[in-house]
Parts: C-alpha cells; sequence; structure tokens
C-alpha cells in the first residue's frame, strides 16, 4: 500500500527487526504495478522522522533530478536525521516515462555516463569548499554549498546488470544492488565489481 500510515509502521517494524537500511522507490508515471506513488526524497523523510535508527535509501533519477536540488535535499535530511540519509541513484530504463514528463530519452551508455556525473557531483558539491566541474551533462563554477550534510557523508547506491552499471559502481558507488541471478553469476559479478574497484 502506497498510505503513509502502513509504510511509517512498516519503517517501524523494519527498525524493531534489526534491519539497517529501507528503500524507497522512484517512478513519475502511475502504473508499473504501483498506481499511487510518492515522491522518493519526501516519502524518505517522512519514514525518518517516524524511526530513530533505520538509514533510508531514496531513489533519485537523473535528468528528472538536477545534482544541485539533489545535494541540497539530502544535506538538509541529513541534519533533521542525524545522517541516516542516503541515495540511490537511478538510471533510468523505461522511455515511456521520459516521454511523458518531457525528459530527453538517452541512449543506455549514456545514461550511465550522465548517472557518473550525478555521482561525482553530489560528490564533488558535499566535500569541497568551492566546486567545479565541466561535464558532458553537468557544469558548475565555484559553487559554494552550505551547509554540507553530517560525516560521514550519506552513501551512494546504485544498481544495474550491464557492463557499464557495474564499471561505474565500481569508479564512484558505495555501494551496488544487483538483480536476481544464480549464485555463481553473481559470485562472478562480486568479484568482477571487487577487482575494478
Amino acid at each position: 500500500s502506497w498510505d503513509f500510515d502502513y509504510n511509517r509502521k512498516l519503517a517501524q517494524l523494519a527498525e524493531q527487526a534489526g534491519f539497517d537500511y529501507a528503500l524507497t522507490q522512484i517512478r513519475f508515471t502511475a502504473g508499473y504495478g504501483a498506481e499511487n506513488q510518492h515522491e522518493s526524497v519526501s516519502f524518505s523523510q517522512d519514514l525518518l522522522g517516524a524511526t530513530q535508527k533505520l538509514k533510508v535509501i531514496a531513489a533519485l533519477l537523473p535528468g528528472p533530478w538536477n545534482p544541485t536540488l539533489a545535494a541540497k535535499q539530502i544535506a538538509t535530511i541529513s541534519h533533521l536525521t542525524a545522517g541516516r540519509i542516503a541515495v540511490n541513484i537511478v538510471s533510468g530504463w523505461f522511455r515511456g516515462e521520459f516521454k511523458a514528463i518531457g525528459e530527453h530519452w538517452l541512449d543506455h551508455e549514456e545514461r550511465y555516463a550522465r548517472s557518473e556525473e550525478f555521482i561525482r557531483c553530489l560528490q564533488g558539491i558535499w566535500q569541497e569548499e568551492h566546486f567545479t566541474f565541466n561535464g558532458d551533462f553537468y557544469r558548475y563554477r565555484d559553487y559554494v554549498m552550505k551547509p554540507k550534510p553530517l560525516l560521514p557523508l550519506p552513501e551512494i547506491f546504485q544498481g544495474g546488470s550491464s557492463r557499464a552499471a557495474r564499471d561505474m559502481a565500481a569508479r564512484v558507488s558505495d555501494w551496488y544492488f544487483t538483480n536476481g541471478n544464480d549464485l555463481e553469476s553473481i559470485r562472478q559479478q562480486v568479484e568482477d565489481i571487487k577487482q575494478k574497484a
């Protein structure tokens, strides 16, 4: 259920059961098995307000989100929740969603290139006093954002099974989500990412 009370209760039960993290998803269009979905950053903040120890991972989709807004939102929530917010960078696979909201659709490799720049920008904005970046998708010149998030910085999660996803995870992500596979294939993915990281 998308109901707030139901999800607050689930977060509290997860915390009581010893879970460390909860993940909120992002979809901008209704459907995909869930007609009603909340915006993930606001929803994550609500779940954090209903818990004491649980970390909540807010899904962010580069394209609709700009790193400036995301960095500011997450830094603010970090201060409100004693640093219990994290992010999951979703590179996007649902072309119909991008078309429906007027976002430019990038091919697979470009989506991961944009996501990597997005992560590098988040990290730079959060870590550097005067952030400068000149990429293919994002540009900053002597950008100062305060307050920075609490330390340790919000963790960055990222998923995907492709070569581009795994390579990006090894370069810039703190955590890597993988889709289901047989045990040996997952073992090979883990070893591959360990070696590249």
